[in-house]
This record gives C-alpha cells, structure tokens and sequence, in this order.
C-alpha cells in the first residue's frame, strides 16, 4: 500500500473548498439572525406604537361621547351665548391683559417704580424673558 501525503494539493484545495463552505453557512446564518432580530425590534417597535394609537383613540372616543351629552352642549351654550335658566346665577372669570410694555419698573422689594425711560421698555420689548 502506499501512503498519500497529506499535504498533496488535491487535499489543500479539498480543505479550503469546506473551510470556505462551512465559512459562508456560518455568515449566512449569521446575516440571517441579525437580519431576524431586527424584523423582531421593529414589529416590537410597530405594536407598542399601536398600542399608544389605541389608547389615544379611546380617549378621543370618551371625549366625543362627552360632547354628545346635553349637560355639555347646554354648558357650551351658556359659556358662548351667556344665557341661564330662570333663578340661575352664573360666574364669570375674567383673566386679566397684560400690558406688552410695562409702564412701572418693579424694585428689589417688588414694589412698582413710576417713570420708566423708553429705553427700558424697548430693553424689556426685545430682551425679556
């Protein structure tokens, strides 16, 4: 019998030939899962911002329930027309306007200073806060 050599170049090539195959399965497998957990982030992903859609469709129904009961069209009829059922008293709120210039100057102790020069104002029109 005679003995092959192990190092013959039909073997070398067969060697590399699996090594390359085995390499490319292991990529392949590889690309494959990362490629798999991605699609599973972002379906993941895709749910919980149903989840949120959801909920806000929900509440957006309540409230066009809400908008539907005569309490709040009788309350919107009142606060837009000012009209009251007999032996009704009614509050009104009124918010108070700002001045967009201030006309008194406030001291450390807040107390208002009178006679603001303009250069103050036009210093608290485009410097403020």
């Amino acid at each position: 019998m005679k003995k092959e050599n192990i190092y013959s170049s039909k073997n070398i090539f067969l060697l590399t030939f699996i090594f390359i195959i085995i390499f490319w399965l292991l990529y392949s497998l590889g690309s494959f899962l990362h490629e798999a957990k991605k699609i599973h982030d972002e379906i993941a992903a895709i749910r919980e911002h149903n989840k949120k859609n959801l909920l806000e469709i929900e509440k957006k129904k309540q409230y066009l329930e809400y908008l539907k009961t005569p309490q709040r069209i009788e309350k919107e009829a009142k606060i837009q027309m000012g009209k009251k059922r007999p032996k009704e008293k009614s509050l009104f709120f009124i918010k108070e306007k700002l001045d967009i210039l201030p006309t008194t100057k406030l001291t450390k102790n807040n107390t208002p200073k009178k006679d603001v020069a303009i250069i103050e104002k036009w210093k608290y029109l485009f410097f403020s806060k």
